[in-house]
């Protein structure tokens, strides 16, 4: 059956709107799906904007107080300096505590002459003896000096009168113990004798040698701060018994620190001998010039410095005076001063062998040592140690 051209238009036409239709349709359901969706979403600006963010977690106003920023930074660099405090201490007490300490000598004795005095035993092959430092490792065992005031304060000079080694010890300054010099005291051969006699006569005005209960009384006697004074004062006032003390710098230094410290010692003793009034030997003039007289000693020295190697003598005559030698590496000698006041040398003397904080503690133990190897013999029968 053919159709109409009428029939034909319509249908074409409800065709075309079905086929538009069907392609609308999935398009709305995916429109709604997604408005839907959307309705379901957090709002923006019930969240928040960025700025509010911002403002949420911005550190409070408080947190840079200048105040606080500065304490907290001090704080900080006081930790750190009590960190560096407590590892500088634990150091320096480390150094202290386990730093080798000196070597302990040993001391013999060689065979007594038969003649009256003391005669150095030449066959003895020990020439030195160790000081218990690697800076200057070992101390001659003899030395010679010029006999009285012979020698030209300019010229180089030979020894001839032979001085024995008693004892020695290591000069030290501050709570570190830093080595500054070691130190030996020499006695005349010949004045052992008197030394020795002086020394028991301390103890009993009649013996000729000490028991051992004397002994041990006289050690206690000569490492009491005063008793020590009071014997070791008396000894030197009476003079007749030479002298030397031999002083050898662990690192390099110079005349002027060195006299710097034997100024401070002089001081304080001059001091306390000045309390007592019942002594005032120490506060006239006189004694005044001659301080000045040590201190200018010091200047007139070949050479302002005194490295390790070189030496510096400072010997005590009969009649207490004062000479001062410096001692260059080979050996040679030139003296560069002395002094005639008595008072000076036996108050330089007492730095070391008396008081409650002598110069070196270790050179007056050793010195004591020495002498209780004396006071055990006979007088006049005390042999030449061999240390």
């Amino acid at each position: 059956m053919q159709s109409s051209p009428l029939q034909t238009l319509v249908t074409r036409h409800i065709c075309t709107c079905a086929r538009r239709n069907a392609t609308l349709r999935p398009l709305s359901r995916t429109f709604i799906t997604s408005a839907a969706r959307s309705g379901n979403a957090p709002n923006p600006a019930f969240v928040g904007s960025a700025e509010d963010l911002k403002r949420k977690y911005r550190p409070k106003d408080e947190d840079h107080d200048p105040s606080k920023v500065e304490y907290a930074q001090i704080k900080n660099k006081n930790k750190r300096a009590t960190a560096g405090i407590i590892v500088t201490t634990i150091a320096m007490f480390g150094t202290v505590y386990f730093w080798p300490g000196e070597t302990k000598l040993v001391k013999n004795d060689a065979p007594a002459p038969n003649v009256p005095g003391i005669v150095p035993d030449t066959s003895v092959a020990v020439d030195t003896v160790e000081t218990g430092t690697s800076s200057v490792p070992t101390f001659p065992k003899m030395i010679t000096l010029p006999e009285g005031n012979e020698g030209s304060d300019a010229m180089p000079i030979q020894g001839d009168q032979e001085y024995q080694l008693v004892g020695l010890g290591i000069r030290t300054v501050s709570f570190l113990g830093i080595q500054v010099y070691v130190v030996g005291m020499y006695i005349a051969v010949p004045d052992i004798a008197t030394l020795q006699e002086r020394l028991i006569r301390t103890q009993d005005s009649v013996a000729t040698t000490l028991v051992p209960g004397e002994k041990n009384k006289l050690r206690e006697a000569l490492l009491d701060a005063g008793k020590s004074e009071d014997i070791w004062n008396e000894i030197l006032k009476d003079g007749k018994i030479r002298s030397v003390f031999r002083i050898a710098p662990t690192r390099n230094t110079d005349f002027s620190h060195l006299k710097d410290g034997f100024l401070r010692q002089l001081t304080a003793k001059t001091q306390h001998f000045s309390a007592n009034k019942n002594d005032q030997s120490f506060g006239d003039e006189a004694f005044g010039q001659s301080v000045d007289q040590f201190k200018a000693l010091f200047s007139a020295a070949p050479r302002k410095q005194l490295p390790k190697g070189e030496v510096l003598l400072l010997s005590r005559d009969a009649k207490g005076r004062l000479q001062a030698y410096y001692e260059d590496p080979k050996g040679n000698r030139t003296k560069f001063g002395n002094i005639g006041d008595e008072r000076i040398s036996r108050l330089v003397w007492l730095q070391y062998l008396s008081g409650k904080t002598p110069s070196s503690e270790g050179a007056r133990k050793s010195v004591v040592d020495g002498v209780m190897e004396y006071v055990e013999r006979p007088v006049g029968t005390v042999a030449t140690q061999v240390i």
